[in-house]
């Protein structure tokens, strides 16, 4: 099951409810009254269920996220707005899975965003640097790290393929090219030169067309 990523179902308590593990403890808690109802457990039996629950949370797979709200080509500053909120508040649930660097990075560049967001109407004298705002935030972003949180965290971090950086190195290095990106984008958009960026759009579409997470 994909972790929702608007509304309730977007909070911490509305991730937990619909995940997998919850779902599974509470089959597993509803079977064992159950058979406190039919057989008996016991004077205990409410132990029994609580321990049921636990062991089906505890066997049941951990659900793979999704924090895009799919938003399409040409979405507006409104859209880039929410889709940010949305995003920030997926990863108070999921900032402890990600080490402290990344999650510095991570933290730099929704502020940048933000501030870029901001002042959309100025970037749109810029078009390819819009669109790659917009791939960001849609896009590179929440795939890069989504992509990382749907690891095992002791393959992401640890783990290396045929000489290959581990998972978390490879999230680092996207991550800090989002961030340099943004940051020249933001730094344009005060100073408005932003024909002095040029397009970075090529690279980053060829950077993260492929993600070298799928270790």
């Amino acid at each position: 099951m994909a972790t929702s990523s608007g509304g309730f179902w977007g909070t911490g308590a509305g991730r937990w409810l619909g995940s997998s593990k919850n779902i599974f403890g509470s089959v597993l808690g509803a079977a064992a009254i159950g058979a406190q109802l039919v057989f008996g457990l016991g004077p205990l039996w409410p132990l029994v269920v609580a321990a049921s629950y636990g062991v089906g949370a505890l066997l049941a797979p951990r659900d793979r996220i999704d924090l895009r709200l799919g938003l399409g080509a040409g979405a507006s500053a409104d859209q880039l707005k929410e889709q940010l909120k949305v995003f920030r508040r997926a990863m108070k649930g999921e900032a402890s899975r990600l080490e402290d660097d990344a999650n510095q990075i991570l933290v730099h560049i929704l502020d940048s965003l933000d501030e870029i967001v901001e002042r959309w109407d100025d970037l749109a004298a810029a078009p390819d640097q819009a669109h790659v705002v917009e791939q960001m935030i849609t896009d590179y972003l929440p795939t890069s790290i989504q992509k990382y949180l749907n690891l095992p965290r002791t393959f992401a971090l640890q783990s290396r393929v045929e000489g290959k950086k581990s998972a978390h190195d490879e999230l680092i290095d996207q991550l800090t090219i989002l961030a340099t990106e943004s940051d020249r984008i933001r730094t344009a958009l005060y100073s408005r030169d932003l024909d002095a960026l040029g397009d970075q759009g090529r690279f980053l579409r060829e950077k993260f067309g492929r993600s070298d997470l799928q270790l």
